[in-house]
């Protein structure tokens, strides 16, 4: 049995679009109002909240990410300035660990 009333504010145009929706529908604007709250679910609102954790924790995490993706530019480009300083090194270097891991 309905016995609780709820107050909506809407502008007539918002207005006349529920009331268009729900005779599409054959059902009264209250019903339709029913039937599209009850569809939105209470699932809904667990996966917004789960969303919101989870872009908290993401926003949290990228301070951590960028300072990594610092650190491994400033490894790569002190290799590749070491590799244009000394283009042969790294050749000797392979060539070297391969005569090692064959004596063994």
């Amino acid at each position: 049995m309905k016995t609780e009333r709820v107050t909506l504010l809407i502008s007539p145009d918002d207005k006349r679009q529920l009331q268009s929706l729900a005779e599409d529908r054959g059902v009264t604007t209250s019903e339709f109002v029913r039937q599209a709250v009850q569809a939105y679910g209470a699932s809904s609102i667990d996966e917004s909240r789960e969303l919101a954790a989870l872009t908290a924790e993401l926003r949290a995490a990228i301070p951590t990410m960028r300072k990594s993706l610092q650190q491994a530019n400033l490894a790569a480009e002190r290799a590749i300035a070491a590799v244009r300083r000394e283009p042969n090194r790294g050749l000797r270097h392979i060539a070297e660990r391969k005569t090692r891991y064959r004596a063994r």
